[in-house]
């Protein structure tokens, strides 16, 4: 089990050092869109896991690999209704992305307990990673 995590929350406003993964979860699960609106969780130097949003249930969340090389993903509902916009409110902000791109919290919690646990983004059932170049 991977308890080394550092985490930056907006509710927080302040890093911490050496959290385990089921705080860092139970960080993402309260996100509301109103005061929890931002999650950034990072390994060592090698993954960082950002869960933003919380506002009608919805969030953003973004994967990124920096060994062997570096890689951005984006967890998307289905890629091909990235025309539609939708906004999500990341500290204090609205800020549009693709509908596809803003992702039912409920979906996302049992993933990123995975992703915390393993330190691998995995392939969800019902979800897919896009690739977002950097």
């Amino acid at each position: 089990m991977l308890n080394d995590w550092r985490v930056y929350t907006d509710e927080s406003g302040v890093e911490q050092k050496h959290v385990a993964w089921h705080e860092v979860l139970k960080e993402i699960a309260q996100l509301n869109g109103v005061n929890r609106t931002l999650v950034h969780a990072a390994y060592g130097d090698h993954v960082d896991l950002v869960v933003a949003g919380g506002n009608n249930g919805k969030v953003l969340v973004q994967w990124k690999e920096h060994e062997p090389a570096r890689q951005h993903f984006v967890l998307t509902m289905d890629k091909h209704k990235d025309a539609v916009m939708a906004s999500l409110v990341i500290e204090g902000s609205e800020v549009a992305f693709p509908v596809s791109w803003c992702v039912p919290l409920e979906q996302v919690v049992p993933l990123c307990g995975d992703i915390l646990r393993t330190c691998e983004k995995g392939e969800p059932a019902n979800l897919e990673w896009l690739p977002v170049e950097m």
